[in-house]
C-alpha cells in the first residue's frame, strides 16, 4: 500500500502531462487543417475580399468547435488573395493557446517545480494554395 501511495501522485502528474500534449496535438491538428480549408475556400472564391474570407472563417463556417469558439476570438487570420488565375493564396492561422487553463496549469507546475519546460502559447499554420 506504501508503493501505491508514492507513486499514485507521479501517475497522475504523467496522467496530465500526456493530456497537456494531447490537447496541443489536437490545436496543432485543427488548425493545419483550418488553414488548408481556407485555403482552398479562398482559391474557389477569388472574387471575395481578404476581410470577407476572415470573416467566414472566424465565423466557425470552416474547422474544429474547438478553435472557432466564441466567434474565432483566439484566431489570427490573415489572408494575402491572389492577383489572378493561377496565381497562390496564402492563408496563415494563428491559435492563441495561452488563455486554455490545462496547458496554462501545467507550465505554471513544472515552473514552480524548478523546471524550465514551457508549453507551446501559440499554434501557426500556413497554407499555399493555387486561385481557380
Amino acid at each position: 500500500m506504501v508503493e501505491f501511495a508514492l507513486l499514485t501522485p507521479l501517475l497522475i502528474f504523467f496522467v496530465f502531462v500526456t493530456i497537456t500534449f494531447a490537447v496541443i496535438g489536437q490545436a496543432e491538428l485543427a488548425v493545419s487543417q483550418l488553414a488548408y480549408s481556407a485555403a482552398r475556400y479562398a482559391s474557389v472564391n477569388p472574387t471575395l475580399s481578404a476581410s470577407a474570407i476572415e470573416s467566414y472563417i472566424k465565423a466557425g463556417n470552416l474547422g474544429s468547435p474547438s478553435i472557432t469558439a466564441d466567434g474565432g476570438a483566439l484566431l489570427t487570420v490573415n489572408v494575402q488573395q491572389a492577383s489572378g488565375f493561377g496565381e497562390p493564396v496564402t492563408v496563415t492561422i494563428s491559435y492563441d493557446l495561452s488563455s486554455n487553463v490545462l496547458v496554462s496549469s501545467m507550465t505554471t507546475l513544472f515552473a514552480s517545480l524548478g523546471m524550465p519546460v514551457t508549453f507551446p502559447t501559440t499554434v501557426t499554420a500556413t497554407e499555399t494554395t493555387m486561385s481557380e
